[in-house]
């Protein structure tokens, strides 16, 4: 099994996109970055980012400092990105200092007597998880009462009867294994969700750097009036590149209905557990992978109607084939969850570029109040990867949109949208001139769930589309 390209083209030293078929000719045109003199540094761009300054279309030689590398001579040929569902970085890795990970003051975890009003005279503290398998509201309306103004106050009230659920935390006894890559790798406890809503524009944020003014569950309706929406698909195809959305539910790309149902699209789809797990086994990655749990059938996606232990197990299973594969040593893994369902945190959401001149609106055109100019509340965000720094824990603001421009610095690719223009990239987070994990961890810590709580929820350690 080889990963696949719809172009025969290939990324030059410096990031630029080399020739390709017919096909792509048109597009890589448009795709071909000018002549580019980096000069500036982080300190004189990291503002100017800040301030908004660079639009879509602007290349990462223009954006990035010279403090990064960019192009092939960052040393990564896979980025995998692992994308599940509906968790606060405090619901998950909370408890990263209480459980002696981290030292105090290393990680924003919630401070000590954080609690929050349940609407009848207490408070409620974070607990520990003693439903398993439940939900909380987490539309736009929803998560724009929950943050009420950066006061972060209103998740039981909202959520109410029984709003204490958005308080529950998962720790190492629930998901070991990424409270063990939390601890070996480098983490961001300033990585947030891309807008304060639900799943399907934050997966458009994770794609597109915009959801196109989608502010619920709804399709891209600009597929409808032009042949393909903007998307780092589209794009990785145009610079030669290929990619493979891997899931055993809907895929990813199918937010783009226009582009999803491409004939040619049909080979980029890809199971999960079987598919990815043979393209690992035999370092036949494609350069980028989208991957998600099914979230339809609520089997492996973590979110809170789900069980964190058995998409944790899956993702566990696929990692632990990466340590041991080929594809390790030129691999980097970004995991993190669409968007935090709900599930409380004390950080309130950070400002943000506009990515574009869509106001936000529902499937019916009927607009919401707001604007696309904070993210939404912070999810957990781990990389795993041989260049990942060792025990490193990022302060920078960072949102889906990070992993695109990432995934653009590294194949020389344009910005989508002023968001990822301005988007700081990811490169903190790594070492790629003295990797500190070219030979992978032993990581003891291995996830189970007990019978007792599988039976409650009605769901089993197996996965649709292969067995264990």
């Amino acid at each position: 099994m080889t990963g696949c390209s719809s172009s025969s083209s290939s990324a030059s030293a410096d990031g630029g996109i080399g020739g390709g078929d017919d096909a792509a000719d048109a597009a890589v045109d448009v795709l071909q970055p000018p002549p580019i003199t980096r000069t500036e540094n982080e300190a004189s761009l990291a503002p100017k980012r800040k301030a908004c300054t660079f639009k879509a279309g602007a290349w990462p030689a223009e954006t990035i400092g010279t403090d990064y590398k960019i192009g092939s001579d960052i040393p990564i040929k896979h980025v995998i990105v692992i994308m599940q569902e509906n968790r606060s970085f405090d619901n998950y890795l909370g408890r990263l200092v209480a459980q002696g990970y981290y030292k105090d003051g290393e990680v924003d975890v919630p401070p000590a007597g954080w609690s929050l009003p349940d609407g009848n005279g207490g408070m409620v503290s974070p607990h520990p998880d003693d439903a398993y398998c439940y939900g909380v509201n987490h539309g736009w309306n929803d998560m724009h009462d929950d943050w009420n103004e950066g006061k972060n106050d209103s998740f039981v009230t909202n959520n109410n009867p029984n709003g204490q659920r958005s308080l529950y935390y998962e720790d190492d006894t629930v998901i070991p294994f990424y409270y063990a890559l939390a601890n070996e790798f480098a983490i961001g406890d300033r990585y947030f969700a891309s807008v304060m809503t639900s799943t399907w524009p934050n997966r458009l944020f994770a794609m597109a750097a915009t959801s196109f003014g989608i502010g619920d569950n709804s399709f891209v309706t600009l597929d409808t009036s032009a042949k393909y929406a903007t998307q780092i698909f589209l794009n990785l195809e145009a610079g030669g590149h290929s990619w493979k959305d891997y899931t055993d539910g809907p895929h990813q790309i199918m937010f783009f209905p226009a582009f999803g149902f491409r004939t040619e699209t049909r080979d980029h789809l890809k199971s999960m557990k079987c598919d990815l797990l043979t393209d690992i086994q035999n370092d036949t990655l494609p350069d980028v992978s989208y991957v998600m749990g099914d979230e339809v059938n609520g089997t492996s996606d973590e979110g809170p109607s789900a069980l964190p232990g058995v998409g944790g197990r899956l993702v566990e299973d696929l990692l632990r084939a990466l340590f041991a594969s080929p594809s390790w040593k030129s691999t980097a893994v970004f995991i993190t969850y669409d968007e935090n369902g709900g599930m409380a945190d004390h950080v309130p959401p950070a400002d943000a570029c506009p990515p574009d001149g869509y106001a936000p609106h529902d499937g019916n055109g009927a607009a919401f109040k707001g604007a696309f100019d904070k993210t939404g509340f912070r999810v957990p965000f781990i990389v795993v990867s041989p260049y990942a720094k060792k025990h490193f824990v990022s302060h920078t603001v960072y949102d889906h949109s990070a992993i695109v421009r990432f995934i653009e610095a590294r194949f020389g690719l344009p910005a989508m949208s002023a968001r990822d223009a301005n988007a700081a990239p990811l490169m903190e987070l790594f070492d790629f001139d003295n990797p500190p994990h070219m030979t992978p961890p032993d990581i003891a810590a291995r996830t189970t769930v007990p019978d007792a709580v599988l039976t409650k929820c009605g769901q089993k350690m197996s996965y649709a589309g292969c067995g264990r």
